[in-house]
């Protein structure tokens, strides 16, 4: 398993706290437990085609199973840094998950087309930092 964060740019620092990849390949491994930290994430799982997801601030620790093959990047913003980004409110959105693309709907299918077009955790971090097209 490897897991990386990168920082963001200088105009997104105020709002996103990082970008983070997590690359699982070979024997399936322990489940992996994320803790609550505030935080909301939107979630690109790579590891079937490309799905995005708004994963809200989470109250309580969750363990999530991994795949022998499971390839993921995301944005985390800092707390209540994606309120200025998303058209609802933040608090409707903790302790669950939605699709992107019923947020955004054509900026969700632009960044899905970039995302497939990547290769690679740090090339697909790089094309993240491009979020403030979005």
């Amino acid at each position: 398993m490897r897991y990386v964060e990168a920082r963001p740019c200088a105009a997104l620092a105020p709002w996103v706290q990082c970008y983070w990849g997590l690359e699982v390949s070979g024997p399936p491994t322990a489940p992996h437990r994320v803790m609550p930290d505030g935080c909301l994430d939107i979630l690109v799982d790579l590891s079937d085609g490309v799905r995005l997801q708004v994963v809200g601030a989470m109250r309580h620790a969750e363990v999530v199973p991994l795949s022998s093959s499971a390839s993921f990047v995301a944005v985390r913003f800092r707390p209540g840094g994606a309120h200025p980004f998303l058209r609802l409110p933040l608090v409707e959105l903790t302790d669950g998950q939605l699709a992107l693309e019923d947020l955004w709907p054509a900026e969700a299918r632009a960044w899905r087309e970039r995302m497939a077009e990547a290769s690679g955790m740090a090339c697909l971090l790089y094309k993240s930092d491009a979020a403030d097209e979005l």
